[in-house]
């Protein structure tokens, strides 16, 4: 008996001690992936919303009364300049016209008559085989008869020109629209438009932009003109809906005179060439605004991914001594593709956490290891290759890291809109 009593002592006791030393053994520090931030040139870039709007809009509208007789197009295509797109039934002006031409056939008999008269009259009245007085209404049926004889010719010419009215052609290239008449509707000036034609190629798209970057567009392009700085290069894209940029570059070709009270903006137009008919008249287009000056300031990138945020603003989480977790609060800029710019708050060549975030707490050791994936190897954002070939790698004579907040406009400028996500404000303070 005493000794089972002292086998389970033993064995309560050996439980004991290997509970404490599970109980003293700490977890190993969490694995992480982590990337050495690069630091590379930010080109400033502004979006604003817009809508497409047609270069040259023209209504069709008949300019005489009648039936249509045929329509020549299909609804959607496109129209040549010169096209015949509707014919209204002739017949009635035909009439008109002939009717016309032989009222004025009439009054030209009498004139011929009358001018005979006339000149008979002047010999008459030399002989005094007739008195002044007959000579006087000799004269003036003679003046009225062809006065009426231009009357007449007039009549002619304005029936001529109802008849080719009844033949509508396109007056520019353009896509036309629908229409709500069909062959045997009868139309007139104070009809509806029988349709639309829009010219698609080019194309505007218009966009407002908020009164106090007007300010400092027209303060700013002040200042670089008194510095004898080299104007600001533009490239204005639109962004598709799939994310990519239209190919083709546009132009800012239009700015009001006038700010809109009920906004307090001012309309901006740029022009784009539309070969392919991709923009549409009335679709919305987010255009986007580059800013080349010369000499791109250099921003640290981070991913986006990396990036949280709690009551305190955005931050991340970087690499310190001893494999240690930093907390960073960071103050960013604008975004480029899946990267973020970074204004204040880290620098190049420190590593910062990307992925395992869920694992990793704050001024504790992580067990680092590189990300598989270098986001830098991957184009920031979907930016043209001629935008790309001119994107300075040197400074140049002359000129001047672009400014944020300020947008130039084609030796002008314009500020962008914030974005907005939550805490865009802090961003841009």
């Amino acid at each position: 008996m005493a000794r089972i009593l002292l086998i389970s002592v033993a064995l309560v006791a050996l439980c004991a001690c290997g509970g404490k030393d599970k109980q003293e053994k700490a977890p190993p520090p969490p694995p992480v992936e982590i990337l050495v931030v690069r630091e590379e040139p930010v080109i400033p870039r502004y979006e604003f919303v817009g809508r497409v709007e047609a270069t040259d809009e023209y209504q069709v509208r008949p300019r005489v009364q009648g039936y249509i007789e045929s329509r020549n197009f299909k609804e959607g295509d496109t129209v040549e300049k010169g096209q015949l797109l509707f014919e209204i039934d002739p017949r009635p002006f035909i009439a008109e016209l002939d009717n016309q031409r032989a009222t004025l056939e009439q009054s030209q008999a009498s004139l011929r008559v009358a001018e005979r008269n006339f000149r008979r009259g002047r010999r008459l009245v030399a002989t005094g085989a007739i008195s002044q007085v007959q000579m006087d209404e000799l004269k003036g049926t003679f003046e009225e008869t062809g006065s009426q004889v231009d009357a007449n010719r007039a009549k002619v010419q304005s029936a001529e020109l109802d008849l080719s009215y009844t033949k509508i052609y396109a007056p520019l290239t353009g896509r036309i629209g629908r229409t709500g008449f069909t062959v045997g509707s009868l139309v007139g000036p104070n009809s509806d438009p029988l349709t639309t034609i829009v010219k698609m190629d080019p194309i505007y798209v218009l966009f407002e932009v908020p009164e106090e970057q007007l300010f400092a567009v027209q303060m700013d392009t002040q200042r670089r003109q008194r510095e004898g700085l080299n104007p600001t290069r533009l490239d204005v894209r639109i962004e598709l809906p799939d994310g990519n940029y239209y190919p083709s570059q546009g132009k800012i070709v239009f700015i009001d005179n006038q700010i809109d009270p009920n906004t307090g903006s001012v309309a901006v137009r740029a022009l784009f060439s539309n070969p392919d008919k991709l923009l549409v008249q009335g679709q919305f287009a987010r255009v986007s605004i580059r800013v080349f000056a010369g000499n791109e300031a250099l921003r640290p990138l981070v991913p986006q991914s990396a990036v949280m945020e709690d009551m305190q603003g955005r931050y991340v989480f970087v690499l310190g001594k001893k494999n240690i977790a930093e907390k960073r609060y960071l103050t960013l800029g604008q975004r480029e593709g899946e990267l973020w710019a970074v204004t204040r708050g880290i620098a190049a060549g420190e590593s910062v956490i990307v992925n395992g975030l869920q694992r990793v707490v704050a001024d504790k050791p992580v067990t680092p290891q590189n990300t598989p994936r270098n986001p830098y190897d991957v184009e920031a954002s979907p930016v043209p290759p001629a935008e790309r070939a001119d994107t300075p790698s040197a400074p140049q004579n002359n000129a001047e890291t672009p400014v944020e907040g300020k947008l130039p406009v084609d030796s002008g400028e314009m500020s962008p809109e914030k974005p907005d996500y939550p805490g865009a404000e802090d961003d841009y303070k």
